[in-house]
C-alpha cells in the first residue's frame, strides 16, 4: 500500500502519519508512506520528522520500534512540488493521497483573506493538479465549519443542500471551496474522493498515552491562553463581559479521535462525505466558566449580543480587538449539532464532559500554552 501524506509536522498530520505507521506495524503491512515536507529554517525535512517519531510525545509502539527501523516505511518528498522528477512520481503511482495540509486561521479582517485562500484553496488546486493523474484517491481533510452559519441537525453531505451556504470568515469559505474544487475535478476525472471534515481539535482522550497532548493550542485554547497569562499579570481582574447565545455550544472533538477516523475510512468507497465531530457540543457558558475557573480569572459576566457594545475596561478591549473579534461569530451562532449515527458506527465517540474539558485546560495550562513547532 502506498499512502501520500501533507501536513505531516501539523496538528492532525502528525497524528495521522502515527496512526498509519501503527497500523503498518500491527498489521505487518507492506507499505510506504509518502510524507510531502519541507525544510524549516536549517532543520532539514528528516530531521523535523525524526523528533516527531522520537519524542516524549511520540506514541509508545512507535518509540519502541525506534526511529531507524520506522524509516523502512517512510519516504519524504522534500522538494519544490512543481519540480517532481519523473522518477518520484513513478513510485507514487496508484497511492492514496491524504491532504491534510491547511492554514487554520480564524480572522475576520479583511487584510487576511488572500492569504488564508491561497494558503488553503490554491495551494489544494495546485497539488491536486500535479497529483491527480497517478493517485489511486484523493483525501481531503477540511473542516465541520465548512458548513458555515447553520442550525439544527447538520447532515454530512455539505454539496446538494437546496440553500446557499453562509460563512463566517475567509477560512471556512476557503474550506468550503476547496471542497466543492476536489469533488467536481474528481467527477471529471472519475476519480474517486473524500471529504473528512474534523470539527475543533482538542487534546487526546482515547488510551493512556499522553492523554490530553495536544502540539498547538487553538480556538479555545486561545481563550485560556489569553486570560491565563491576563490573571498572572495583572493584581485587579477588570469584570469582561462575554457576549454569548447560551443556548448553543462549541463542537469539540479530540485529535487522536480524529486520525484513527481518518486512518479507518480512507479506503472506504462507500463514504464521500463524513464529519469528525462530537455527537454534542460542548456549551458555550459551561465551557467559559471551566476555562475561566481553570486559569484563575474569575471576574466576568454573560451578556447577549447588542449593536451596542463599548469597551468597559481595558481587559475588555484587548480581548475583543484581539481573539475575541475571531471568536465572537462562534460564540454567538445559533445551535446546532451534527448527525453522528454513521461516525459512531466507525469508531464510537469519546465522552466529553466538565472533567475531561477541565482536564485539556489543565494540560495547556502545565504547559505553559507553548505550542510544539517542528
Amino acid at each position: 500500500m502506498k499512502i501520500i501524506l501533507t501536513g505531516a509536522t501539523g496538528v492532525l498530520g502528525s497524528h495521522i502519519m502515527y496512526d498509519i505507521l501503527e497500523d503498518f506495524i500491527s498489521n505487518d503491512t507492506k507499505g510506504k508512506l509518502y510524507l510531502i515536507t519541507r525544510n524549516k529554517g536549517k532543520v532539514s525535512a528528516k530531521d523535523r520528522i525524526i523528533e516527531l517519531l522520537s519524542s516524549n510525545y511520540t506514541p509508545k509502539i512507535l518509540l519502541e520500534k525506534g526511529t531507524e527501523s520506522l524509516f523502512q516505511y517512510i519516504e519524504i518528498i522534500d522538494a519544490d512540488l512543481t519540480q517532481l522528477q519523473n522518477s518520484v512520481i513513478a513510485n507514487l503511482k496508484e497511492a492514496y493521497f491524504i491532504h491534510s495540509a491547511g492554514y487554520v486561521n480564524l480572522s475576520t479582517d479583511e487584510d487576511q483573506k488572500e492569504k488564508i485562500y491561497n494558503e488553503n484553496a490554491e495551494i489544494t488546486k495546485t497539488i491536486f493538479k500535479l497529483f491527480s493523474p497517478f493517485i489511486k484517491k484523493f483525501i481531503y481533510i477540511s473542516t465541520a465549519f465548512s458548513s458555515g452559519i447553520r442550525n439544527g441537525l447538520i447532515e454530512n453531505d455539505f454539496h446538494n443542500l437546496e440553500f446557499e451556504l453562509e460563512h463566517r470568515n475567509a477560512y471556512e469559505n476557503a474550506k468550503y471551496q476547496s471542497e466543492e474544487f476536489v469533488i467536481e475535478q474528481c467527477k471529471a476525472l472519475n476519480l474517486p474522493y473524500q471529504i473528512l471534515r474534523p470539527s475543533v481539535i482538542g487534546g487526546k482522550m482515547l488510551g493512556t498515552d499522553n492523554l490530553y497532548f495536544i502540539p498547538k493550542y487553538m480556538v479555545f485554547y486561545l481563550m485560556a491562553k489569553f486570560f491565563h497569562f491576563t490573571a498572572q499579570r495583572k493584581d485587579l481582574q477588570e469584570n469582561v463581559r462575554f457576549i454569548v447565545n447560551k443556548e448553543s455550544g462549541l463542537n469539540i472533538i479530540p485529535v487522536d479521535y480524529v486520525s484513527k477516523v481518518v486512518v479507518s475510512t480512507f479506503k472506504r468507497s462507500d463514504i464521500l462525505q463524513l464529519n469528525i465531530v462530537h455527537n454534542q457540543s460542548f456549551n458555550l457558558v459551561k465551557g467559559l466558566q471551566l476555562i475561566m475557573n481553570e486559569v484563575g480569572y474569575l471576574n466576568f459576566s454573560i451578556v447577549p449580543n447588542c449593536l451596542d457594545f463599548d469597551y468597559n475596561n481595558t481587559i475588555e478591549k484587548l480581548y475583543y480587538e484581539s481573539i475575541g473579534k475571531h471568536l465572537k461569530p462562534y460564540l454567538i451562532s445559533a445551535a446546532s449539532e451534527y448527525d453522528t449515527t454513521l461516525l459512531n458506527s466507525i469508531l464510537e465517540i469519546p465522552k466529553l464532559d466538565s472533567e475531561s474539558f477541565s482536564n485539556m485546560i489543565r494540560y495547556a495550562k502545565l504547559n505553559n500554552f507553548k505550542d510544539i513547532n517542528v
